[in-house]
């Protein structure tokens, strides 16, 4: 029996998955000879390309530049309807470079294909499986913004419109944020946005919130004690889960991978990629800007694809762990192609308000992921900040085993649309 060697970095990927349920331990006589492909047509295709997109994009500029022991995980759907607000009021060249970084078609009817994306992720068919995506506008005090921004904003994403004080309050304009995204994650990210950086030229911020906890198909019953090598070839002790079961499993000169599915129908997977050493996990890191997360429909590579694996009998040790990431994916974004977005001087931001230049100064980025017996918790939260460059706003205008770091993704399978994804390189957090 084949059993998952799990001991340097991991990638983890949280998945969204379209295969049927399946029972945990299945007889052989029942194996299926093959999965069948997620139905790629059971969520708008343009969103869930786009989400894969910035994936491969935003990742391995962060990766490239994080320490080798630190986690590093991002959420390509929080990001992806964070920008796609900008994207509402961009125009021109600024909306251009936006829409090819997303992986939208510009034709298309965004704020049509937002609604109908997000209820059918947040509808997830299981009473143990809470996923929830919100957005909100928090516009600055005299904006004149436009009526038909806010309105399609709304309409299309469910935001919110808000009105802060950043010059004149900007604790409290920061309070309200952090309030919204700390409700909106159930408290698992409580800090988005600091007072220190709002001020006069603030103009908005926009704002993702994503929520996911599920419980395992079949929960881990035992844990044991063992060593998990990190990024830097140090070994620390650590807390490892394991169970025997059937799992869609494929093991290769590189690695080992694993889907390890949640209660429901079937559609929420943790997919766990492991390589054989640390200079495999960079390669794979280096090499996911040319990953196609539906490559079995366009050919593409299809190493962080398991949708087509034969299930089989494997032994997995898991670490049980806690992971956040806290950072400015800005330097990332205009690298995947996007700078005009942050040009004081090119920046086209004009349907979002009249009478004043707008340009995007940061854009935050925060996730939390905790993995243990019974299932997993993830949220996300993405802030855009959006700045005045001219014409001030006038105040009187109205308002496998896991034992080495690794990659992981939450991945909805019946679309390919990756809510999560990043690596593990220290689980120590909640070990004890």
């Amino acid at each position: 029996m084949p059993k998952t060697a799990l001991s340097y970095p991991l990638l983890a990927i949280l998945a969204l998955g379209g295969c049927a349920t399946r029972d945990p331990a299945p007889s052989p006589g029942s194996l299926p000879t093959s999965l069948s492909r997620p139905d790629a047509e059971a969520l708008p295709h343009d969103l869930t390309y786009g989400a894969a997109l910035m994936t491969v994009k935003v990742y391995p500029h962060l990766a490239a530049k994080a320490d080798a022991n630190a986690n590093l995980f991002i959420s390509p759907v929080s990001l992806s309807q964070g920008l796609g607000l900008a994207y509402l009021g961009a125009r021109g060249a600024t909306r251009e470079e936006i829409g090819r970084v997303l992986g939208w078609d510009s034709s298309r009817n965004v704020p049509a294909l937002i609604k109908s994306y997000n209820a059918q992720l947040n509808d997830t068919g299981d009473a143990d499986t809470a996923l929830g995506i919100a957005n909100a506008l928090w516009l600055a005090k005299g904006l004149p913004v436009r009526d038909e921004y806010v309105a399609e904003a709304h309409a299309g994403f469910g935001a919110a419109p808000e009105t802060v004080d950043y010059a004149g309050d900007p604790t409290g304009a920061a309070e309200r944020i952090n309030g919204w995204v700390s409700r909106e994650t159930k408290g698992r990210i409580s800090e988005i946005v600091s007072p220190s950086g709002f001020g006069d030229d603030t103009a908005a911020v926009l704002t993702n919130a994503l929520y996911f906890k599920a419980k395992w198909q079949v929960p881990f019953e035992e844990t044991e004690t063992r060593s998990f090598t990190r990024g830097d070839g140090t070994r620390i002790p650590i807390t490892m889960m394991k169970r025997i079961g059937w799992f869609d499993y494929r093991e290769t000169r590189e690695g080992q991978a694993i889907a390890l599915p949640y209660r429901g129908d079937g559609s929420f997977v943790m997919e766990i990629f492991l390589p054989r050493d640390a200079a495999t996990l960079r390669r794979w890191e280096r090499e996911l800007k040319g990953v196609d997360f539906f490559a079995g429909e366009q050919g593409g590579n299809d190493r962080f694809d398991l949708s087509a694996e034969q299930e089989r009998a494997v032994r997995i040790v898991l670490p049980r762990f806690e992971a956040r990431f806290d950072e400015s994916v800005k330097a990332a974004l205009i690298a995947a192609g996007m700078p005009s977005a942050f040009d004081h001087q090119r920046a086209d931001l004009s349907g979002i308000a009249r009478g004043a230049r707008l340009a995007i100064d940061d854009v935050a980025h925060a996730t939390f992921l905790r993995v243990d017996e019974e299932g997993t918790e993830a949220a996300a939260a993405t802030a855009i900040k959006v700045v005045v460059t001219s014409a001030r706003i006038a105040p009187q205008v109205p308002e496998m085993v896991v034992d080495r770091p690794f990659l992981a993704t939450l991945r909805d399978r019946k679309s390919g649309a990756v809510l999560f994804f990043g690596r593990i390189a220290d689980p120590t957090s909640i070990s004890n």
